[in-house]
């Protein structure tokens, strides 16, 4: 009796060894899942883009290890207030290279715009942590 259980006790970590080399955490098959997306990160300056950002942020920071969840959730929600702030506004960011519709803000439309990409905009220390964490963690490079 007592082989069968230490037999049975040793099929259970073999087990587990063979599943978690076979199988990916979740922080890592969120980051590969929106890889594209977050390559890409900020290129494209649209209300739609900038909702697929945020929402692969988000999506990523739900999964994220302790060490980095913080930086994605702090990109994901800076991302978020810079749509946030064309809303509230009612200037889709779309519209930000045409001069004449810029014309046609206020100054404190102008401020509200300014203080979301400022926040934005300070983020390189997050960039650069979750590049670095993807990576180390996941073996994935994100540009």
């Amino acid at each position: 009796m007592r082989r069968i259980a230490t037999g049975a006790a040793v099929w259970v970590v073999v087990l587990g060894l063979v599943s978690a080399c076979g199988g990916q955490s979740p922080y890592c098959t969120a980051v590969k899942d929106d890889k594209a997306l977050l390559d890409s990160f900020g290129a494209t300056r649209t209300d739609a883009a900038f909702a697929s950002y945020a929402k692969a942020l988000r999506s990523v920071a739900a999964e994220a290890p302790s060490g980095s969840k913080a930086d994605w959730k702090r990109l994901a929600d800076v991302t978020e207030g810079v749509l946030a702030a064309h809303r509230d506004v009612g200037f889709k960011l779309d519209d930000m290279d045409d001069a004449k519709k810029r014309e046609g803000l206020g100054q404190s439309d102008v401020a509200k715009l300014n203080q979301a990409y400022a926040a934005f905009n300070d983020t390189a220390k997050q960039r650069k942590a979750i590049i670095a964490d993807a990576e180390q963690t996941c073996d994935i490079k994100l540009k």
